[in-house]
């Protein structure tokens, strides 16, 4: 069945025929139904223009069949019925027809003999209406599946939400937090989410990390993804460590008008490290010991020498050359073990302290194996102002750096010691690089892909494969930097180390 067609039911002579062949030549589509329309469906109701009934088909059962359909149409329908009636003055009749026809309510009537135009007329104002109405019913139909499928998207969105694991927050632009999914609530131990709806996401977070978080939201704000790692007590006390992401939200037009800080808990992973940075700062202190032990040995045999001669020739004139050359090797050990105290001081706050010093204090541990292996040392330091920082954990940076470019230069070489001052331009800090380089076998591209990944290691098994990746862990906590580049082969093999060390390190 068409869309605005007319149905005419005309059940007496040729009513019917002369209807429709007149409303066809007009150009509207129409079909003539059976002489009852007790068939009509709802279904032919909601797909007809409108119906042309002449009067005497408009018996009772009729009657009750088309007010049921008309009670019973959907919201946006409102279907015309015309009704062709005798001409002629009231007769009681008449009135009873009237009277039954009122549970069809509103009817269009056309009173015989009928004028062609008004016919037409009344026929075209019918399928206007009636398509007025299919437009409000095409409508409808659109809102009701753009509502659907929000639904359907919400109820998706609410089920994601629901299974995962990690903290979801919606943040406004200057970080006040908007909301926070229920996985989120239950694992930050909040009971209700209005308690912290409404405030500063950044007071989640305190110090360092709050510092982080900031940085995190600009980069958000300019279209970028910022992440960061932070620290968190729950209520109940128990400490825990997030990987916290935040990008930014946008609307149709593309402006950011959003930022969704998605966090994801990383506590096994971080006690983890904890527990290998811990196993490797007891291979460094290891290492460290042989290293002075093999230091001082040098200068307590020579003491023990020539005290030995020196009790041998107690009257000859050289005893006092021989004192002499002990009291210096015994300076030499006094040397030794301040700058071995000062190498593992760990300061509680950030020191002032220059590049000179912290490589005075490296190199003095590999005195002996840089002479031993031949190794001749160059340092040039062009940026001698101070930078603040955990000088501790800067030494033992180095102090890998340094061992692993001796390690390399078994059978002797240059190692190569600079400082110059520098600026990171992504972030805009200043600050001074620390290089380390050396003129040993170098690093194949195969093992530099994958030189600060923990227990990756190349001396076998005298190497725990933790050091650089303890190294890299440190500066990263220094808001620092730290690059390689190396070659091997056509006589021209070496490493080189940056370490790019920001002048306020300490307060990161």
């Amino acid at each position: 069945m068409d869309e605005l067609a007319v149905q005419i039911v005309a059940p007496i002579g040729r009513d019917a025929e002369l209807l429709s062949n007149y409303l066809r030549q007009s150009g509207i589509s129409c079909f003539v139904a059976s002489d009852t329309i007790r068939e009509l469906t709802p279904e032919d109701r909601d797909a007809s223009g409108s119906l042309l009934i002449a009067e005497e088909a408009l018996t009772p059962p009729i009657i009750e069949h088309l007010s049921e359909l008309l009670r019973t149409q959907p919201a946006w329908s409102d279907l015309p019925l015309l009704v062709l009636t005798p001409v002629g003055r009231e007769t009681q009749a008449g009135i009873e027809r009237q009277r039954q026809r009122l549970p069809l309510g509103h009817l269009t009537l056309l009173e015989r003999p009928l004028r062609p135009a008004s016919l037409l007329s009344a026929v075209q104002a019918s399928l206007r209406a009636r398509e007025r109405q299919f437009e409000v019913r095409r409508a409808t139909l659109e809102r009701d599946r753009a509502y659907a499928a929000q639904r359907a998207s919400e109820e998706r969105n609410r089920l994601i939400l629901q299974s995962t694991h990690d903290c979801i927050k919606l943040l406004e632009l200057d970080g006040t937090l908007l909301s926070i999914n229920e996985e989120g609530q239950r694992r930050l131990g909040i009971e209700n989410s209005s308690s912290v709806c409404g405030t500063s996401w950044f007071t989640f977070w305190h110090g360092g990390d709050e510092a982080a978080a900031r940085t995190a939201c600009g980069r958000a704000l300019a279209g970028e993804q910022g992440r960061f790692e932070a620290f968190y007590q729950l209520p109940s006390g128990e400490a825990t460590w997030w990987d916290i992401s935040v990008t930014p939200v946008r609307n149709d037009q593309q402006d950011i008008v959003n930022l969704l800080a998605v966090s994801r808990e990383v506590t096994d992973r971080k006690l983890t490290e904890q527990a290998l940075l811990q196993s490797e700062k007891l291979a460094a202190v290891g290492r460290l010991a042989s290293s002075i032990a093999h230091e001082i040995n040098n200068p307590l045999e020579a003491i023990t020498n020539l005290l030995y001669l020196a009790r041998q020739q107690a009257e000859e004139p050289d005893v006092q050359k021989y004192l002499d050359t002990a009291d210096q090797e015994l300076r030499r050990v006094s040397v030794i073990a301040n700058q071995t105290l000062r190498f593992h001081k760990q300061a509680s706050r950030p020191q002032a302290v220059r590049a000179s010093e912290l490589f005075e204090t490296v190199l003095s541990i590999y005195g002996g194996r840089l002479k031993n292996s031949s190794i001749h040392v160059e340092c040039r330091f062009l940026a001698e102002g101070p930078v603040r920082c955990f000088e501790g954990d800067v030494r033992q940076v180095l102090n890998n750096l340094v061992g692993n470019a001796v390690d390399a230069m078994s059978n002797g070489g240059r190692l190569l010691i600079r400082s110059h001052e520098t600026c990171d331009w992504k972030l805009g800090r200043r600050g001074m690089t620390l290089t380390v380089a050396d003129t040993g076998g170098g690093i194949s591209p195969t093992a530099l892909e994958r030189i600060f990944e923990p227990f990756f290691t190349t001396k076998g098994i005298s190497g725990t494969g933790l050091g650089l990746w303890v190294s890299r862990e440190i500066v990263e906590r220094h808001q620092g930097s730290l690059r390689v580049r190396s070659r091997q082969g056509d006589g021209r093999s070496g490493t080189v180390f940056r370490f790019f060390l920001p002048y306020t390190a300490g307060e990161c």
